[in-house]
């Protein structure tokens, strides 16, 4: 016979407790202001491409076409190429960048960029 504890019963409690942890890592959203561009990468070795932004808060990637997980939506190549042009303005012009990102896995996946004035 099951305990109830509040509204629940106390086995439905451990099995919710146990799928919870049973899935993926979800990805986290955040966001960084006034970012100098130190460097911009970009690789054809990677799926159909990835963009890597070197800035004081860390590194950024975009993997074009390809989702690293956690609920990522990939984002496409012309969407890469804007990013990756925002950036190279933003190096060449000495302006700084905001970026919206998600990590998963350790890693910072880009989810918007743009460039401040």
């Amino acid at each position: 016979m099951s305990k109830y504890t509040g509204n629940l019963c106390s086995s439905s409690l451990v099995g919710l407790t146990l799928l919870l942890g049973a899935l993926p890592a979800s990805a986290a959203e955040a966001e960084v202001h006034g970012q100098h561009v130190y460097n911009i990468g970009f690789s054809a070795e990677w799926a159909e491409g990835q963009l890597h932004l070197w800035l004081p808060a860390g590194d950024y990637f975009a993997d074009v076409g390809v989702s690293p997980g956690c609920d990522i939506s990939p984002p496409n190549a012309e969407v890469v190429r804007t990013w990756q042009s925002l950036a190279q303005s933003a190096l060449l012009s000495g302006k700084t960048v905001s970026v919206g990102y998600s990590d998963c896995y350790g890693y910072h996946y880009i989810r918007w960029l743009s460039l401040n004035p």
